[in-house]
C-alpha cells in the first residue's frame, strides 16, 4: 500500500504540475497580450480546466497521508519537537481547508477567463479582452501566493526538518517550463493541420524557442541557486535534503538532469535556424517534458525511499493511468472551442505576420 501511495504522489504531482503550468501561461498571457500566446492559448485553456478533475483526484491522497507525511503520524510527532511546533499548522482540517482553498481559487479564475473568451467569440465585444486583463494581472499574485503554499503542503512536507525559501518559485518556474514545452510539443505537431498551419512559421517557432530557453534558464537558475545556498551554509536542518539524493544510487540522477534538462536543450535552442523548424522545436519539447518527469521523480521519491535508488511497478502504471485520464480530460475540453480564438484582432496580425 506504500509504494502505491508513492507512486500516487508522485504522478499526481507532475499532472497537477502540468494544469498549473498551463494556468499560470494562461495568466500570463492575458496579462501581457502578446500574439505569441494566441496559437497555444486553447491548449492552455484546456490544460487549466483539468485543475478540475485533478482536485478530484487528489482527494485519495487523504487516504495515504500517514503513507507520505510523517506529521500525519502521531507515533512520529509525540517524538520529534520540530513536527510537535509544526502541529497546528498541519491539522488535517487545516490541510484539507487549504487543499480546497487553492482548487477553488484556480478553477474559479480559469473558468471566468476562459468564460469570458467564449463571450467575446460569440458577441465579438473585444471589452471582454480587457476584462481578461483586470482579472489575470493581479491573479498571477494569487497564482504564486497558492503555488507557494500548495508546494510548500504537499512536496516540502516530505521531509519533516527541511525547508526553503526558494521551493515556491522553483516550482513556478518548473510549472511554467513543463506547461510551455507541452504546448509547443502539441502545437508543432499540429502545425501540418489547419487552422494551425495557417499560423505557424518559423517567426512563431522562434519565439516560443526563445520563451522555452527563458524558462530553462530561470529552472536552471533558481535550481543551482537553492543547492549553492544550502551547501554554502551547511546547516544540518537544510543539507540533510541533497544528502537523501545523492546516495543510495540516486546520485547520478542530478547530473544526468544538468545534461539533459539544461545543457541539451539550452544549447540547441540558441540556434535560431534549429528554433525556425518545428520539427527540431518539437522534439526539444518532449525531450524536456521527459526530464520534467524525471525531476519530480527525484524530489519526491528518495524521501519516501530512503533505502536507496529504486522503481517500483506502481510508479509507471499509476503515472500512467493518470496521464490517460487527465488528457481524455484535456481532449474532450480542447473539443469544446475553436481551435484558434477568434474576434482577437491580434490573430490577424498573427495571419500577416506569417
Amino acid at each position: 500500500m506504500s509504494n502505491l501511495f508513492q507512486s500516487y504522489l508522485f504522478s499526481l504531482i507532475f499532472w497537477v504540475s502540468l494544469s498549473l503550468g498551463c494556468f499560470g501561461l494562461m495568466l500570463l498571457h492575458h496579462t501581457i497580450r502578446g500574439k505569441w500566446g494566441l496559437p497555444i492559448l486553447r491548449f492552455l485553456e484546456a490544460g487549466s480546466m483539468t485543475l478540475v478533475l485533478m482536485g478530484v483526484l487528489f482527494l485519495v491522497v487523504f487516504a495515504g497521508l500517514p503513507y507520505l507525511y510523517p506529521w500525519a503520524r502521531p507515533d512520529e510527532v509525540a517524538k520529534d519537537p520540530i513536527l510537535q511546533h509544526r502541529a497546528g499548522y498541519y491539522q488535517l482540517w487545516f490541510f484539507a481547508a487549504r487543499f480546497a482553498l487553492y482548487f477553488a481559487v484556480w478553477i474559479l479564475i480559469s473558468w471566468l477567463l476562459i468564460k469570458w473568451t467564449r463571450l467575446q467569440e460569440k458577441t465579438g465585444d473585444s471589452r471582454y479582452a480587457q476584462k481578461r486583463t483586470n482579472l489575470s494581472a493581479p491573479a498571477i499574485i494569487a497564482y504564486a501566493v497558492t503555488v507557494t503554499f500548495a508546494s510548500t503542503d504537499w512536496v516540502m512536507s516530505l521531509d519533516a526538518h527541511w525547508s526553503s525559501t526558494m521551493f515556491g518559485f522553483l516550482y513556478m518556474a518548473s510549472q511554467a517550463l513543463t506547461a510551455m514545452a507541452f504546448a509547443i510539443f502539441l502545437l508543432t505537431w499540429r502545425a501540418s493541420q489547419k487552422p494551425y498551419s495557417e499560423v505557424v512559421n518559423p517567426a512563431l517557432t522562434r519565439d516560443l524557442g526563445n520563451i522555452l530557453l527563458a524558462f530553462t534558464l530561470l529552472w536552471a537558475y533558481l535550481s543551482f541557486s537553492q543547492y549553492l545556498i544550502i551547501w554554502s551554509a551547511n546547516l544540518p536542518e537544510l543539507i540533510p535534503y541533497y544528502i537523501k539524493r545523492n546516495k543510495g544510487g540516486w546520485n547520478w540522477l542530478p547530473t544526468a538532469m544538468l545534461f539533459g534538462q539544461f545543457f541539451v536543450p539550452f544549447l540547441l535552442l540558441l540556434i535560431p535556424s534549429v528554433k525556425a523548424k518545428t520539427r527540431n522545436l518539437m522534439m526539444i519539447a518532449g525531450w524536456i517534458l521527459v526530464w520534467r518527469i524525471v525531476d519530480i521523480f527525484w524530489q519526491i521519491i528518495p524521501v519516501l525511499r530512503p533505502d536507496g535508488f529504486s522503481i517500483r511497478a506502481t510508479d509507471p502504471i499509476v503515472f500512467l493511468a493518470i496521464g490517460a485520464l487527465w488528457m481524455g480530460f484535456f481532449f474532450w475540453q480542447l473539443k469544446q472551442r475553436s481551435p484558434l480564438p477568434t474576434h482577437d484582432p491580434r490573430l490577424q496580425e498573427a495571419l500577416d505576420h506569417a
